[in-house]
């Protein structure tokens, strides 16, 4: 057998390398200065960095300390975090019981204190059943079955209590737990999946999954008021489609106390204190109803925010930004910032601009900003990327959460494997061409784009 000569090998690997360079993908940039972007590792690598298969941030809070709380799902653990803008960091505060995954369930007390509504990992992938009976929806049932199976021997998601004025003094490692108060599990076999606050904070509202129970949880009784499902079909809406269609937010109006969320059919329902049920208003979600198809299909409410006047707002699965008006309930669909259906997360920020994430599962997703003072309309701030290269860099794709620091910084949880912490900080917008000239050259691109490189001339 010939032997194979190992300083020919290396020049025949390195001429490859070399050849297919100018092919190789090309780093890109968002739309606007980068250096107002960045991002933290949740902790130090060695020390107490949260482990890469747990690390994928699915909810975040501002909290009225000034600091940023989070808080990951995972493989096999939920880690709670908190970023220190005195230091510049992210530590983390220990494991979250035996948790798994923390969706959008993170909610400020009024002593400071913060409840965690916790449940099983939300992106774990689904075990599909590949053979079953041909028949009237038989996928649609065959679905459920599997969607309800990991929560036969599932206890339940709970809730927890967490004080950031004794728990925020501690070191962690990742195998420390947090110190958390258990205040119990709200529905069984659930996870929870939606929270907020009454009027006076006093009792949790909450919304569980996969049966889309509405519940009520009073701080000072430690019981739970269980007013059943809020929903009458099973479907699975959106680029998610191993989900159960249910709304993942839930809004708690200050005058009225009543809460809203989204029901069937995409129509926005209340629920109204003292009621033993939800009620239809006249508002409905925009979207894709597939009216001329056999198919059961409608949007969700992703989320909810109110602008400084108390308008609020909503975003969709399917990708729309609206403005409900409750008083005479009415549906103002604002628009949608991108072809792609969903929006992950949308916050109102300090510069009477609203931010939003947008993206499909599995495809990467963007930054985007709506004017409410009705100058600019739309505007998109690109990709999430950071180059500080030589030092560090990071291109990210999955985004689940967001939350606004004191100063206007705009906090973005990365929800892929090693998920980071990254901030953007607000400034004049994006560039004049509303595309970063060291990109890839595209059509749109004027020829005489100021600092325009073409990458092979």
């Amino acid at each position: 057998m010939m032997k194979r000569n190992p300083v020919l090998f290396a020049f025949f690997i390195l001429s490859v390398i070399l050849i297919d360079r100018p092919y190789a993908q090309q780093w890109v940039n968002p739309h606007f200065d980068t250096h107002r972007l960045d991002y933290r590792d949740l902790g130090y690598p060695d020390q107490n960095l949260i482990p890469a298969d747990n690390s994928r941030i699915t909810a975040l809070l501002a909290h009225s300390n000034g600091f940023i709380y989070g808080a990951t799902s995972g493989k096999t653990q939920s880690y709670l975090f908190f970023y220190n803008r005195y230091i510049n960091k992210v530590r983390p505060l220990g494991r979250i019981a035996s948790a798994t995954g923390v969706y959008h369930c993170l909610l400020e007390g009024n002593d400071g204190a913060i409840y965690i509504g916790t449940g099983s990992n939300m992106l774990a992938p689904l075990k599909l059943t590949r053979d079953f009976p041909i028949e009237y929806e038989g996928a649609s049932r065959q679905l459920w079955q599997d969607i309800k199976k990991p929560y036969e021997d599932y206890p339940g998601g709970h809730i927890y209590r967490y004080d950031p004025e004794t728990g925020d003094t501690r070191r962690y490692t990742p195998d420390d737990p947090s110190p958390l108060k258990d205040l119990g599990i709200p529905v069984p076999n659930n996870t929870v999946y939606a929270i907020t606050f009454n009027p006076d904070r006093t009792k949790i509202y909450g919304l569980t999954y996969p049966d889309a129970h509405f519940f009520i949880f009073d701080l000072r009784t430690r019981r739970t008021t269980d007013l059943g499902e809020i929903l009458t079909h099973k479907v699975y809406s959106g680029p998610e489609r191993h989900w159960r269609a249910v709304p993942r937010a839930l809004y708690c109006d200050p005058g009225t106390g009543a809460v809203y969320t989204s029901g069937d059919q995409g129509i926005i329902i209340r629920w109204r204190p003292g009621a033993k049920k939800f009620e239809l208003t006249w508002m409905h979600l925009p979207g894709e109803y597939w009216e001329g198809t056999k198919a059961f299909d409608y949007p969700v409410v992703e989320c909810f925010d109110t602008d400084a006047s108390g308008s609020l707002y909503a975003g969709t699965s399917d990708g729309y930004l609206v403005r409900l008006d409750l008083e005479n309930e009415q549906t103002v669909v604002i628009g949608k910032p991108r072809v792609m259906r969903r929006m992950r997360a949308m916050k109102v920020g300090k510069d009477q601009k609203i931010y939003m994430i947008t993206g499909e599962f599995e495809r990467i997703c963007k930054l985007h900003t709506y004017d409410l003072t009705g100058r600019e309309g739309f505007q998109e701030l690109g990709p999430f990327a950071v180059d500080r290269s030589p030092y560090y860099s990071w291109r990210a794709y999955q985004f689940d959460a967001m939350a606004i620091g004191p100063d206007g910084t705009v906090f973005c949880g990365e929800s892929d494997r090693r998920g980071h912490l990254f901030l953007h900080i607000p400034g004049p917008g994006p560039f004049r061409e509303t595309l970063n000239p060291t990109n890839p050259v595209i059509q749109r691109m004027r020829p005489g784009t100021p600092g325009l490189i073409k990458e092979n001339p």
